[in-house]
């Protein structure tokens, strides 16, 4: 496969290759020497195409070949050591940006649980870096997507929408393996409450309608009802997760359309532009305008290997 950029190659031989913008990233390493991935503020897919290696973290070390898949959520670092030509992609993305796969995503709850829960619901976990075989069927998958999306990064056109869901079928055969390879290690069911919570949230986000007491009573279920089975499922309040799906929408739109920062905080429903950057500075610890300019304009380059 190649790539618009050059590689750079280090005394060790390490060589890695960068390629695309925010908010999908792809790079390509190609490791004969240790390599340390220091802890990240985004979640990250690592794929082992060729070769063999040791993974080493905090919890203990193994050996893992080609097939492998690696799944690190933010804060969380790691090492190779003993790499046998290894050959090992990585794909960065911005899980705000699958705003508007929310309906995908949710009929997923595999493809939920590994990649989004601790985005989109802070959901704990007690792993945060999870390392699995993949079946030859996925592979092909995972194969063809990292093919179709590097050559989307080449062109330039990675906002358009069929990138996500790219990414995303990448991401529902890793999560079936995932969940095969530690035999059912389960996630929890989602009840009827909790669907209809969701479904009634989505629905107010994307029209810009405020949170609402009350707005969960129906003739079928109760309030109460509704708040407990959501909060014991997801680990927040309905109120809690309305707000962060909320500057989800907004962070999804700053990158994906030429909309001001006032004009996505009336979009999302908020009375003022002070108001939507106090509420987004909350959820990403920097203002609109930043989130845009880092997000929307940063282009891939190359890494220095040591």
């Amino acid at each position: 496969m190649s790539m618009p950029t050059f590689f750079k190659q280090s005394t060790q031989e390490n060589r890695i290759k960068n390629a695309g913008r925010w908010p999908i990233r792809l790079t390509h390493f190609h490791l004969t020497d240790e390599y340390s991935f220091p802890a990240t503020n985004f979640p990250e897919i690592f794929y082992v195409q060729e070769g063999g290696l040791l993974h080493v973290t905090k919890n203990g070390k193994q050996t893992i070949r080609e097939g492998f898949a690696i799944l690190v959520h933010p804060g969380h670092q790691h090492k190779i050591c003993n790499p046998e030509n290894v050959v090992l992609t990585r794909i960065r993305f911005l899980p705000e940006w699958f705003a508007m796969e929310f309906y995908g995503i949710i009929d997923m709850p595999d493809v939920l649980t590994l990649f989004f829960d601790q985005s989109w619901l802070q959901y704990p976990r007690e792993d945060a870096l999870h390392v699995f075989n993949t079946q030859e069927s996925t592979r092909d998958v995972v194969t063809k997507e990292l093919t179709y999306l590097e050559q989307v990064l080449q062109t330039g056109d990675h906002l358009n929408p069929t990138t996500r869901l790219s990414l995303l079928k990448l991401m529902e055969g890793l999560a079936r393996d995932f969940q095969r390879y530690w035999r059912g290690a389960g996630n929890p069911a989602m009840s009827l409450p909790v669907r209809y919570a969701f479904d009634v949230m989505e629905r107010r986000v994307f029209a810009g309608l405020d949170f609402e007491e009350g707005i969960f009573n129906s003739s079928v279920y109760e309030q109460d009802e509704v708040e407990s089975s959501f909060r014991a499922y997801t680990g927040l309040s309905p109120h809690e997760y309305y707000l962060r799906r909320r500057i989800f929408h907004g962070a999804y739109t700053l990158v994906s359309s030429d909309e001001t920062p006032k004009q996505v905080a009336r979009i999302c429903g908020y009375s003022d532009l002070e108001a939507f950057g106090t509420a987004f500075e909350d959820i990403f610890e920097i203002t609109p305008d930043v989130y845009r300019e880092k997000f929307k304009t940063l282009t891939g380059s190359d890494e220095t290997v040591g």
